[in-house]
């Protein structure tokens, strides 16, 4: 069954957890193939912590973030002034974390004017203790990201906070696999579905 949201996304119900099972032990099995097959293919899946436009929209905690070029920054200067997709992940994940990122770069390959729309996307490590900048930055050059996906982590603490703000994930005690989109002035608008379509995270940022 299909909906339209009040920002005139489409958006898909009913999609089970069996998914999300299926993805895991196909790109267990056949990461090289599994990867580009569902970065064009991906459905959207089941809703974890609510999809759509989040009202009113909600500031992000302003948390201390070391970037992938070894900056020290915070959260809200580093989205502000831009609408921003945020995933969480961590580098030393093998099976979901993957097709996030294969998600993200397909959203970079269909959206090459990000800069220009004052547009990024961000990976979010939850993983404090084994996410360096050097880590994030071979993440980076993994997925062939552009200078508008940027990459970032979060020390212990914080990393707790982003996680209950931005979900913790129907079956995994990681994380979410929802992107959260952000305004410009660093406020949650957006959830997806976990594991969404490219095209729905392109909607929303054309949009704001």
């Amino acid at each position: 069954m299909k909906s339209t949201d009040r920002l005139g996304v489409a958006s898909t119900e009913n999609f089970g957890a069996s998914r999300r099972e299926f993805l895991r032990g196909l790109l267990g099995a056949a990461p090289a193939l599994a990867l580009p097959f569902f970065a064009e293919r991906l459905p959207a899946q089941a809703i974890v912590q609510g999809h759509g436009q989040i009202k009113p929209p909600e500031p992000v905690p302003d948390v201390a973030l070391l970037g992938s070029d070894g900056a020290s920054t915070t959260f809200l200067r580093m989205v502000q002034g831009r609408a921003t997709a945020v995933q969480l992940m961590y580098t030393s994940c093998s099976s979901i974390c993957p097709i996030e990122a294969a998600i993200f770069q397909r959203v970079q390959n269909k959206l090459p004017d990000m800069a220009a729309r004052g547009t990024q996307l961000l990976s979010l490590s939850v993983d404090s203790q084994t996410d360096s900048p050097a880590a994030l930055a071979a993440w980076l050059r993994r997925f062939h990201a552009g200078p508008s996906w940027l990459a970032a982590v979060s020390g212990a603490q914080d990393a707790l906070r982003l996680q209950d703000f931005f979900g913790k994930g129907s079956d995994s005690g990681d994380h979410s696999n929802q992107v959260s989109i952000l305004d410009r002035q660093g406020r949650l608008v957006w959830r997806t579905y976990e594991l969404p379509t490219a095209e729905e995270i392109i909607g929303v940022l054309r949009k704001l």
